[in-house]
């Protein structure tokens, strides 16, 4: 009603009356749900259409907003961020487009392209920073989407959503739906445990012997840790055709599940190949070589020569003079025939030695002078320092 209108007959407040009925309809016709899921059996309604995007998203897990200018890839789940994306980067100059607006916080160096996001930077950022603290710990988190997988994952398991077979919980549906194609569950047969994964589950056979449990044969007790040893099993003992290979001499009733074990029967049996082993004082046959080879490894090893183990290290040389007859090498610069025990004493460089060998030389002729100069000086330099003469 305006302010200078006067109520002064039942007509005038009807009219007012009708009017702000007006109002109040056109105000809740504002708010009202214009967005209607489009997946099967949801049926939400939304009154933005960010939120109808973000919702379909949950359930489908694929954003669906791409932007169409060429030689952009870019794919957003909101219409409102494919937007926000082609003002700023597609629709904007390149004047427009730098950041030369500083933070006006001093500690802070973010540039911003306008002065109203530099303004929106500081409220949120360093005025009055959005935190959500945990109501279980001391953990706090810029985001609500955060705050609440953490309160599910670490405290209250409370997933809204969870697999029908392995109880697994997830975020969103989408999760869910694309976890359950491949899940499957291995039960083991030896107790009540069931694996979401193969590798737990052979782990659990391997440790606790189950695993034989599921290859265990029908007709009788055996078990086998293989599928492909069961099927022999099967088809040796317990198939129509077992014992389908009777020998066909006379007077002979065996049979053998196996050919070759019937080959085998009619060799040793029937056709007088025997194998004889050859070892003194033994005499004995065996059906088949390799019956032979394990008697003799098992009872006429003892007999062979035992080779030396071979040594890792490397084999030494052998010297040129191995087995000859050491002699000093006075008597190889002299040409003496010494006697052994002269000679072994010369060659350790005793005086009594030396002195008799020099006595010997000195009838001999003048030009082996030097030869005598250099035995007398050997002999003095014994006397006084023995361990100072080396060599003639």
């Amino acid at each position: 009603m305006p302010p200078d209108m006067n109520i002064t007959s039942d007509s005038d407040l009807d009219t007012v009356l009708e009017d702000f009925k007006q109002k109040v309809e056109r105000r809740n016709s504002v708010g009202t749900a214009k967005y209607t899921c489009s997946i099967a059996k949801c049926g939400a309604t939304f009154k933005r259409l960010d939120q109808l995007d973000r919702h379909e998203f949950h359930h489908t897990g694929k954003k669906k907003h791409a932007c169409s200018f060429e030689g952009c890839d870019k794919i957003y789940s909101i219409v409102t961020h494919l937007k926000r994306h082609i003002r700023s980067t597609h629709e904007r100059t390149e004047d427009a487009a730098q950041k030369n607006v500083k933070c006006s916080v001093l500690e802070c160096t973010k540039m911003f392209t306008s002065d109203s996001n530099m303004q929106r930077h500081v409220r949120e950022a360093h005025d009055s920073p959005r935190e959500y603290p945990c109501g279980h710990c001391p953990a706090k988190f810029s985001q609500k989407l955060k705050l609440k997988r953490h309160d599910i994952r670490e405290h209250t398991q409370d997933y809204p959503y969870r697999c029908s077979k392995c109880s697994r919980g997830f975020y969103q549906e989408w999760q869910r739906e694309s976890h359950q194609g491949s899940c499957k569950l291995y039960s083991c047969p030896g107790c009540a445990l069931q694996f979401d994964k193969w590798t737990l589950y052979t782990k659990h056979c391997r440790d606790t012997l189950h695993g034989r449990q599921r290859n265990k044969c029908e007709h009788c007790d055996s078990s086998y840790a293989k599928p492909s040893d069961l099927k022999l099993h099967m088809e040796a003992k317990h198939n129509d055709t077992a014992g389908a290979f009777p020998c066909t001499e006379p007077g002979c009733t065996r049979t053998y599940s196996y050919e070759r074990n019937l080959r085998q029967h009619r060799l040793a049996a029937h056709s007088g190949r025997r194998f004889e082993c050859q070892a003194i004082d033994c005499g004995r046959c065996f059906s088949s070589a390799q019956n032979l080879s394990k008697h003799l490894a098992r009872d006429h090893t003892e007999a062979k020569t035992k080779a030396k183990p071979k040594s890792n290290s490397k084999t030494r040389k052998r010297r040129r003079d191995a087995g000859r007859t050491k002699h000093s090498q006075l008597s190889k610069l002299a040409c003496l025939q010494l006697p052994k025990d002269v000679d072994e004493e010369v060659r350790q460089r005793k005086a009594p030695a030396l002195k008799k060998v020099a006595e010997s030389m000195a009838v001999k002729a003048d030009d082996e002078e030097p030869l005598q100069q250099l035995i007398s000086a050997a002999l003095q330099d014994e006397e006084e320092e023995p361990v100072a003469i080396t060599s003639f």
